[in-house]
């Protein structure tokens, strides 16, 4: 069964999907522990792809806040536009000792 609860805030990001550490530590020879730390932080590296995500924050029919994700790549169509309040519809998963979770299913942002 689908439950359609507001929603109270959005945000769109990119997460690096691939990441390359490039390390600069010199070959061979005695180093110290603080040089090291320093040369890996300031390293450079390469990200190769970054995935977008849409993280949601919506309120729960008991009034609680929850935050979830949807994962955007080849995932776009879960989201949609509409003249309404912006809201999310999800389902919600019962397990045998009564914990529960909401699986996000789709987000209808306001105009």
């Amino acid at each position: 069964m689908k439950l359609k609860f507001p929603l109270r805030y959005y945000s769109f990001t990119t997460v690096p999907k691939e990441f390359t550490p490039k390390s600069s530590l010199p070959d061979g020879g005695s180093i110290e522990l603080g040089e090291i730390l320093a040369d890996i932080s300031s390293a450079p590296a390469e990200v190769s792809a970054l995935t977008p995500y849409l993280f949601v924050l919506f309120e729960t029919e008991n009034g609680a806040a929850s935050w979830q994700y949807l994962d955007l790549a080849g995932e776009t169509k879960r989201i949609h536009f509409t003249n309404e309040e912006s809201y999310v519809t999800c389902e919600k998963v019962t397990f045998e000792n009564g914990a529960y979770m909401y699986r996000l299913d789709e987000v209808y942002l306001k105009r």
